[in-house]
């Protein structure tokens, strides 16, 4: 829990995670949803925010392959463009952390024309580090926080371009723990729990909102975390502590 704290104390003091100080302060989702709280790893762009994003998402990656969470990988995939920095971070960190060997993939937002991209497969056209990529290998994917998960399957969509590929699995910064659809629709599930179903794509999460919760609460307006628990029973896969 140490580490989760100094993660959690990081994203508060650069402003990656926003927490409501009154009960008018909310912030509004893409999904339309008024939220305590808001994550946007986006505001961590200095050398100490980077160092800690290394540290612990190598950390959190090869903990989950310990663990039995995630699969053993030799790739990690970070979805254009807040994964580009996260997989190329997870991949320094686990050789200087563990000694990992392990090579980075990113998909791109336009095909490239040109040099390597006119040679061989279709998938140098669309991922950066296609070359490197040996059929068969295993992917962890790396994002920042899911919520609808449309990134992600668009992002499956593209490493299929790669051939015989396995999944090792997923680790985010903060797993929000909310059911997907907006603020009238409320799935069944979340997002996460959605591509484990179809994919069979487990995640693990450096810090869920449940645990940020637990951390936090004794210092919230009263108000607030009482809607905070009201904004989980409505709409989270959990219960607030």
């Amino acid at each position: 829990m140490d580490e989760k704290r100094k993660f959690l104390e990081l994203l508060l003091r650069k402003g990656a995670l926003k927490i409501a100080t009154d009960q008018y302060s909310f912030f509004q989702l893409k999904s339309g949803r008024m939220s305590p709280t808001f994550v946007s790893l986006g505001a961590l762009t200095d050398g100490e925010s980077l160092a800690a994003l290394k540290r612990n998402y190598s950390r959190a990656a090869v903990e989950g392959v310990r663990d039995g969470k995630l699969h053993d990988f030799q790739y990690v995939f970070g979805p254009a463009y807040k994964g580009i920095h996260l997989c190329a971070l997870t991949c320094e960190g686990l050789y200087e952390g563990y000694g990992k060997h392990a090579y980075y993939l990113y998909d791109r937002k336009e095909e490239k024309t040109y040099g390597e991209a006119t040679q061989g497969a279709d998938a140098n056209r669309v991922i950066v580090g296609a070359e490197k990529f040996m059929q068969g290998g295993t992917i962890l994917f790396v994002d920042d926080v899911i919520t609808t998960g449309q990134a992600k399957y668009e992002a499956l969509q593209k490493v299929r371009l790669l051939g015989d590929y396995h999944i090792a699995g997923m680790v985010i910064a903060v797993d929000r723990q909310e059911r997907m659809g907006d603020a009238q629709t409320i799935g069944a599930q979340s997002a996460i729990q959605a591509l484990e179903e179809e994919y069979g794509m487990k995640t693990v999460a450096i810090l869920t909102m449940q645990e940020i919760f637990a951390l936090v609460k004794d210092t919230l307006d009263v108000a607030v975390r009482h809607a905070w628990i009201h904004y989980y029973e409505q709409y989270g896969v959990v219960r607030m502590p």
